[in-house]
């Protein structure tokens, strides 16, 4: 964006500086050009009055001997051709070849030649004047032609528009720099939401925005943290209200239980409160989920602050474990549900992980491999450990999701529809996500190569 805003910039102040150098230069070309003609001239008009008298009266010694003179002065070539045409005096070498005679006979019509070509660097370094002279009436009765030199005029010239290009080049200097910072002063408040906008969709904390730039981007920034920190602490409600409800569920629950425990066992109601048995247990289930996914909601939410409150409270955050360490206390459970748990002894990987939350997240995923790959199949469990990440890796060749689920799983209370009826809380999944992001890792789900669901634990190495 700092690209496209400052190229029009220096595009139109380029143009700009060229704009008012372009003619600058030929206005110094024109002045000298001019000043250059005006001294010819007055050169001109002396010699020409030698002229007239040498041809008026015969005598032509004198004239030479102020041509000689001319010459050695201004060291310009000069010659002095009568009416016929005929050489009458010269200095400097200059002989009546074929430019010289053209311009000769236009000024021998009695019209000066005097026209000089505007002096630039790479303009001829002599040119052509000629004047008639004048004697009785407006007859001619010869001409003088004079080969102006042309090279100081040329380097003065040079040397001038030399200036001006260093005046031009430090102007657009000072017209880029002006512009970076015009566009630093506009774009910093953008970055800076940019940066902002990019840390609230990745679960960050919060970007500190400083009010900057235009008054229109100022009262944007301020808006946008004002939104960002009411979006905070709406979330933090929400977990608060979860953890809160949770906890308050649980006394009357545990109340309606000793309540139907008490109850004496008529055999008439005994399926009725087996049922409300099984349904006190489903929602004990929930609160309990509803409690651990809100405790690692407030730990994602802490670490995304640069808190690590499982550090603070003195648990681990690593361990060495193998694949076969973390299948080996559910093996049991997969046997009895008629799955086939894959899961080696090697290798032995440092996680960067505490080993209960591994443990319940393991259990999560195994969980989910009961729940819907069905009875018969294979689950693989494998540990990968690399230069840059770590990974535990839970696959299965169940065929019981579709396409479709897998864009949902994870979300909160979320069940397959054709899985409605299956034991759970929806919750799993969700909470080990924030298990992973609070311990700086990430979950991925996927279709396994196995044909049914690839759940990834990873994390980056520091």
């Amino acid at each position: 964006m700092k690209l496209r805003v400052l190229l029009p910039l220096l595009v139109f102040g380029l143009i700009a500086v060229v704009a008012v150098l372009i003619p600058s230069a030929q206005s110094i070309a024109d002045s000298r050009t001019q000043q250059v003609a005006l001294q010819r001239q007055a050169s001109l008009d002396q010699v020409v009055q030698r002229a007239r008298t040498a041809l008026v009266q015969g005598g032509t010694s004198g004239l030479q001997a102020y041509l000689d003179r001319f010459y050695a002065v201004y060291g310009e070539a000069v010659l002095v051709l009568d009416e016929s045409g005929d050489p009458v005096a010269s200095a400097g070498g200059l002989s009546p070849d074929l430019d010289v005679r053209a311009i000769a006979g236009a000024a021998s019509r009695a019209i000066p030649q005097v026209s000089l070509p505007r002096v630039a660097p790479w303009a001829p370094d002599s040119a052509l004047v000629a004047v008639p002279v004048i004697a009785a009436g407006d007859l001619s009765t010869g001409v003088v032609v004079l080969e102006v030199d042309l090279v100081p005029a040329k380097t003065e010239v040079g040397a001038a528009w030399a200036l001006v290009v260093v005046v031009g080049l430090l102007l657009l200097a000072a017209l880029m720099a002006a512009s970076l910072w015009w566009t630093r002063w506009i774009l910093r408040p953008v970055r800076a939401l940019d940066s902002a906008v990019a840390a609230l969709r990745a679960h960050r904390g919060p970007v500190p925005l400083r009010p900057s730039g235009p008054p229109e981007l100022r009262r944007l920034s301020r808006a946008f943290t004002t939104m960002t920190a009411e979006v905070e602490n709406t979330l933090e409600q929400q977990r608060g209200f979860v953890a809160d409800a949770s906890h308050q569920l649980r006394t009357p629950l545990a109340a309606i239980r000793l309540r139907v425990d008490s109850l004496p066992r008529d055999p008439d109601a005994a399926d009725d409160l087996a049922a409300v048995d099984h349904d006190l247990d489903r929602l004990e289930h929930t609160v309990e989920r509803m409690l651990t996914l809100a405790n690692a909601e407030h730990r994602a939410s802490a670490s995304r602050h640069g808190v690590d409150v499982a550090r603070d409270e003195g648990a681990e955050r690593e361990c060495r474990v193998s694949a076969s360490d973390l299948g080996r206390p559910h093996r049991p459970r997969l046997d009895a549900a008629g799955l086939e748990l894959d899961a080696a002894d090697e290798p032995v990987c440092t996680v960067p992980c505490g080993r209960a939350d591994l443990d319940e997240m393991v259990q999560v995923l195994l969980d989910n491999a009961v729940n819907y790959a069905g009875s018969g199949a294979r689950v693989r469990l494998a540990l990968r450990a690399d230069d840059g990440s770590v990974a535990v890796r839970v696959d299965d060749s169940g065929t019981r999701l579709g396409d479709g689920d897998l864009e949902n799983m994870g979300t909160r209370f979320w069940r397959a529809r054709t899985h409605r009826s299956t034991p759970g809380t929806g919750l799993g999944l969700a909470i080990v996500a924030e298990l992973m992001r609070a311990g700086g890792g990430h979950l991925r789900l996927e279709r396994s190569d196995l044909g049914g669901l690839g759940a990834r634990l990873e994390w980056s190495r520091p």
